[in-house]
């Protein structure tokens, strides 16, 4: 009688287990995003000394990136440039899956030397870290920096999501998902490419957070 009961209470269990698991799985895959308060369009043109210019992608580069907006735009400051790439994504695993682990090396470049994990601090969020890379192709050698937010939850590829997924657990509503990935030469100076990337890591940051739309 007692192994009967036993074998009952795993079933039900099991059954519960899979029914909940049906639940957090589409809840999590599919909750509503919430859009920021304001457009990254938004997004400064001038930043410090750095100033903007509008260098949107072509429409194969747009469709392959999967992105739901984004704002792309070269800066320029004393003869120095800087790749600014901002875009939103709906669905965060698609989102995941362009990062330059996987862009650059389609892109025939070849990464120099392991990731760094610099720290960004800005007075409205909370501290993070984000990946800096170097990569070559030919006689190019650039510095790569990026992150993907959600909130306040920062997230590297595909692999992450699970975790941003389960601290977010319940909640059906989600923050818009940020990409963010910066680029400059690092042929001549590579110490003072990292400083300049990291600089305007903190200001993209700390704007984002002014934006974060508001959740019920």
């Amino acid at each position: 009688m007692g192994n009967i009961i036993v074998r009952m209470g795993v079933v039900i269990g099991t059954l519960l287990a899979v029914q909940l698991g049906f639940l957090y799985v589409g809840v999590l895959r599919h909750p509503t995003v919430v859009e920021p308060q304001r457009p990254i369009t938004d997004f400064p043109m001038v930043v410090k000394a750095w100033e903007g210019k509008p260098a949107k992608l072509d429409e194969r580069e747009f469709a392959e990136s999967e992105v739901a907006s984004d704002v792309s735009r070269i800066y320029a400051k004393e003869g120095r440039t800087l790749k600014f790439f901002l875009a939103e994504y709906d669905e965060p695993a698609k989102g995941l899956y362009h990062n330059p682990m996987n862009c650059y090396h389609s892109n025939g470049f070849s990464q120099v030397g392991s990731v760094e994990w610099q720290p960004v601090k800005t007075s409205n969020r909370p501290d993070t870290k984000i990946s800096v890379t170097t990569w070559t192709r030919n006689s190019e050698k650039v510095m790569v920096a990026y992150w993907y937010e959600v909130g306040d939850h920062t997230m590297y590829e595909r692999q992450d999501l699970w975790g941003t997924q389960w601290a977010m657990f319940g909640k059906t509503k989600w923050p818009v998902m940020f990409k963010v990935l910066l680029e400059m030469p690092a042929n001549n100076d590579p110490e003072q490419a990292k400083g300049e990337l990291l600089e305007m890591a903190r200001v993209v940051r700390e704007w984002l957070g002014s934006v974060q739309p508001k959740l019920d």
